[in-house]
């Protein structure tokens, strides 16, 4: 138990790493098209590259589990919260509820306000932070809508940018 509690965060972004691999193995154990996120084709409706990567993760999240329990990690982390923590907690929370609200209100609506309102709690002024939110929303969007064809959460209002 003193190890755990030594390393408590340690663990628990431990636990949050390796629930990543788990999720992207269960997500793409179905079908995409049924999901409506692919149209089925090549490489088993495109979750190839994702399943490389989760395995990846894996492997790398499996080592560090056993470095944590052999406790060959280099410092002991902290028991109470340090000064970040606060805004890093609102920030993850922010960007879950960016999960729940972009099928409802698409990419291009959701992304330009949880990038402005992210790069304002990091400490950006305003007039960069929404050129710079904007600038890589825009990038995004292209990317993948017009050079990878990917379908982006299109939301109530059917909105597509590059398509």
């Amino acid at each position: 138990m003193s190890r755990f509690r030594t390393h408590a965060f340690d663990w628990i972004a431990w636990f949050f790493f390796a629930s990543v691999p788990v999720v992207i193995f269960w997500r793409s154990a179905t079908s995409l098209a049924e999901q409506g996120a692919a149209s089925g084709g090549p490489l088993d409706n495109a979750a190839f590259y994702p399943r490389v990567i989760a395995g990846l993760m894996g492997v790398a999240v499996a080592v560090h589990g056993i470095r944590l329990l052999l406790g060959r990690v280099q410092g002991q982390s902290a028991v109470e919260a340090e000064a970040g923590t606060r805004l890093g907690l609102a920030l993850a929370a922010l960007f879950v509820g960016y999960l729940v609200v972009l099928p409802y209100s698409g990419f291009h609506l959701a992304t330009p306000v949880l990038l402005i309102v992210m790069t304002r709690a990091l400490g950006l002024g305003l007039f960069r932070a929404v050129l710079g939110s904007l600038a890589l929303w825009l990038a995004a969007s292209f990317v993948f809508e017009g050079l990878l064809n990917v379908v982006l959460p299109v939301g109530l209002f059917n909105i597509t940018v590059f398509n």
